[in-house]
Parts: C-alpha cells; sequence; structure tokens
C-alpha cells in the first residue's frame, strides 16, 4: 500500500503544477479521431467479454467501468467485473481504482492504477484459487500521424503481488512478486467523424497487466450511435510466449455512456 500512496501523492503534485501551467482548455478530445465533446462529467463504460483459453475452456465476465471528472486536470476510474465459468458462476471478480492526469498539450497523460483480481475457481487443472494485486504506474502519449491516422502507445512499471489460497477481497501487498515493464501501442485509423477502427499490441488494457512474456494483439471499433451513446468492441488474442503460441482469445462488446455538465 506504501507504493500506491506514493503514486498518490505523485499524481497530486502534478495536478498542482498543471494548474498553473494551463488554465484553460476546459473541452476534452474524446477519441483519437480528434472529434470534440462538450465538456464530459462521468462516462459509464458496459461490457461483457467471452474468454476462451488454449484448452478450448470458457469463461465470461460483466464489466462496469465509470471515469468521473474530479477537476479540469484530473479524473477518477473505477471498475468492478464479475466473472463466470461453466461449472461456477460465482468463479472471479476484479476491481480497479485509478487516477488519470488530463492530457497535456494534447499529448501526454499519466495513470497510476491499483487492481486486484479474486479467482476463486481457476478452472480444471488450473491450480488454486489466489488473490493477486497490481500497482502501476504508465506515461501514455497520442501523436497524429495524418488526418485520419493516429499513433497511440503508453509505457510503465508493474508492481504485482499474488496470494494462493486467500480469498479476502481485500487488496495484498506480499506473496509472489512479479514486477516488470508494461507497454502497448496502437495505431487508430477515423474511417468517419464518428467513429475509428484500430491495431493494438501490449500488456495492459482497462483492467488488469498481463505478464510480460504473454502480451496481447487486438482489433478494436469505436462508433458513436449518439452525443451520449459510442459502441465499444474488440477482438483480441493473447499469446503464451510466442505469437503462434495461443493463450486466450477474447471477444468484446459493450457500450460507453456519457454525461455532460449543463
Amino acid at each position: 500500500m506504501k507504493k500506491l500512496l506514493l503514486f498518490l501523492s505523485i499524481f497530486s503534485a502534478i495536478n498542482v503544477t498543471a494548474q498553473r501551467i494551463d488554465q484553460m482548455d476546459s473541452l476534452q478530445r474524446a477519441r483519437p479521431e480528434h472529434a470534440v465533446r462538450r465538456t464530459e462529467a462521468v462516462s459509464l463504460l458496459l461490457y461483457n467479454r467471452l474468454i476462451i483459453d488454449a484448452k478450448g475452456n470458457i469463461r465470461t465476465d460483466q464489466n462496469i467501468v465509470p471515469t468521473f471528472r474530479l477537476s479540469n486536470f484530473l479524473k477518477l476510474q473505477v471498475g468492478f467485473r464479475l466473472g463466470e465459468r461453466p461449472h461456477n458462476l460465482n468463479s472471479y471478480y476484479h476491481y480497479k481504482v485509478e487516477l488519470q492526469t488530463k492530457s497535456f498539450w494534447n499529448v501526454l497523460r499519466f495513470i497510476a492504477r491499483m487492481s486486484t483480481n479474486v479467482i476463486e475457481s481457476t478452472g480444471p487443472d488450473l491450480g488454486d484459487p489466489y488473490t493477486r494485486s497490481n500497482y502501476l504506474g504508465v506515461a501514455e502519449v497520442k501523436y497524429p500521424l495524418s488526418k485520419k491516422f493516429l499513433f497511440a502507445g503508453g509505457a510503465g512499471y508493474l508492481y504485482s503481488f499474488k496470494k494462493a489460497n486467500y480469498l479476502e477481497g481485500a487488496s495484498v501487498a506480499d506473496g509472489i512478486e512479479n514486477n516488470h515493464l508494461i507497454y502497448k501501442a496502437a495505431i487508430h485509423y477515423e474511417f468517419s467523424p464518428r467513429g475509428f477502427a484500430g491495431v493494438e499490441f501490449g500488456t495492459y488494457d482497462v483492467f488488469n497487466p498481463y505478464n510480460l512474456h504473454e502480451p496481447f494483439a487486438q482489433v478494436d471499433c469505436e462508433y458513436d450511435f449518439s452525443e451520449r451513446a459510442t459502441l465499444y468492441t474488440y477482438y483480441r488474442y493473447q499469446e503464451a510466449g510466442h505469437f503462434n503460441e495461443p493463450l486466450n482469445s477474447f471477444i468484446c462488446t459493450g457500450i460507453r455512456l456519457h454525461f455532460y455538465k449543463k
């Protein structure tokens, strides 16, 4: 927890510095295609995933991820995930708390996240139940390559702790450690003023980071049905050490709801 407190103090310092540097730009760019929305007070991401592992085992989970604007320079994002396997409808749950800065100069932002996975049922031959907590800090950049193409990427560091046969739900800071670099890189193509499609490769996304030797590749798409509703979908392939050696495949569909300041 000391590492989490350190991340929080760093973000507090960033927020104060940013207020002195930049007192403008209350409008936020909502997506890589640079469509400018009114100032968004809250967004709510709802999505479902179907996951198939290399052995053909199937699981599914439901996710809710609200994001709250705390100021012009800082956001709070929380999330909860509930997962099921065919033999156990209460197989696992995850939760997270994340702080995000604004995108400085529309190029650079910082993220600090704590997420915890409580795995109550691991499936056939997959080991004992466990709790894993992840503490990470990331710097992310985005850069337009042309009017239609945008590059987005990020890099940071992860502190991860796994405690076997511990299912209390509280985050942990002891047990088996797995600390390493994390990263991702993406190219997005704006196919219309309302939507984009992209490809991405990396080791972290909305919820939990992956092991450094088990990255994912994905194709994704977002499309604005209206000012208040956006389609959110992707197909993800996670490798097990080599790209031609599958670990998991993910099919995700969801919606992002937008709520604006009056």
